[in-house]
């Protein structure tokens, strides 16, 4: 039996009758173009799937026109300092905290008279004379004083004794007994002075007390000694009015919960108060250490309790009195 044979493709004949066989550069030609209709459309096939592709992840990322989109959302980040800063702001979202605004509360044809003579109209008949030999007042000389305490690039003074940092909190006797003999008018004009020497670019808060405690014009913050602050200042000290007992604690919760912490606290009385108060201003005081600057003004019947405060924060004690000029 025999196998078949493959029978080779039939090629036509020319017109004489004679049978030719495609030359290699024929068959090389068609090879080409085929290889070039193959690869065309191998590559729109590509193209398509990865339009495809590209069409599906726009959908599912929410993609679309970009000029619909949301603004771009920027990120910084905060220092400690700062974020104090902020939550002290929070806290009193409610007070003005610009330079207009302050400048705005008085008519502007008040401010020469308030800047020019507002300290002389406070100032006391008598004079005081403090018990250590340095006192109050102008800052810029830079000499050092040995009641200092507190850090920090600023400094204020009170009643003689001079602090360094950059916010100073004052806790401020005004019960009833503060009508006597003209204290009121000296701590006012005392307190007027402190502030009015401060740098620029440091901070402030007052805060009175007698029976309960109130800060300086309701004002539940850190105000800047800026000319506005110093001036904001020195209107709400001279509406300041002697009343009721001696409880100094509630000024110092307010002192201690205001952010960010003072560097360092003034404390001045004219009288007695309990002394298991200064086992609750030690305690609290452990927490974030800040040094307590004690002042018996007129009366040293607080003076051991004082004392003691003052020994056990850092910081110092003097007793003000008053002398005949």
């Amino acid at each position: 039996m025999t196998e078949p044979t493959t029978q080779p493709a039939a090629v036509e004949p020319d017109s004489a009758g004679i049978v030719e066989s495609p030359t290699f550069a024929e068959q090389l030609k068609r090879w080409f173009l085929r290889a070039s209709i193959a690869g065309m459309l191998l590559s729109l096939l590509v193209h398509i799937i990865l339009f495809i592709i590209a069409a599906l992840v726009v959908t599912s990322t929410g993609g679309g026109n970009v000029q619909s989109a949301g603004p771009a959302v920027e990120f910084a980040v905060m220092s400690e300092s700062d974020l104090d800063a902020f939550q002290s702001e929070e806290l009193s979202v409610d007070e003005p905290n610009s330079e207009e605004l302050l400048e705005q509360e008085l008519p502007e044809s008040l401010d020469p008279l308030l800047d020019a003579s507002l300290t002389e109209m406070i100032e006391p008949e008598g004079r005081l004379e403090a018990d250590i030999t340095a006192g109050g007042g102008d800052l810029s000389s830079g000499i050092p004083n040995q009641n200092t305490g507190g850090s920090g690039t600023g400094g204020a003074s009170f009643f003689g004794i001079e602090a360094r940092g950059n916010r100073f909190a004052y806790i401020v006797d005004v019960s009833g007994s503060m009508d006597r003999e003209g204290r009121i008018d000296a701590m006012q004009a005392e307190l007027s002075k402190s502030i009015s020497a401060m740098p620029d670019h440091v901070s402030f808060f007052v805060v009175l007390y007698s029976d309960t405690a109130y800060p300086l014009g309701d004002r539940r913050k850190w105000t800047d000694a800026t000319a506005a602050g110093k001036r904001w200042a020195r209107s709400s000290i001279t509406k300041l009015a002697p009343l009721g007992a001696t409880k100094p604690m509630p000024a110092f919760e307010m002192v201690y919960d205001i952010r960010p912490r003072p560097d360092a606290i003034y404390f001045m009385t004219d009288g007695e108060f309990d002394e298991g108060i200064a086992d609750i201003i030690i305690r609290r005081n452990k927490d974030r250490p800040v040094p307590v600057h004690c002042i018996t003004f007129m009366t040293r019947s607080a003076e051991p309790v004082m004392k003691q405060i003052a020994n056990s924060t850092g910081g110092t004690y003097t007793h003000i009195s008053r002398t005949s000029p």
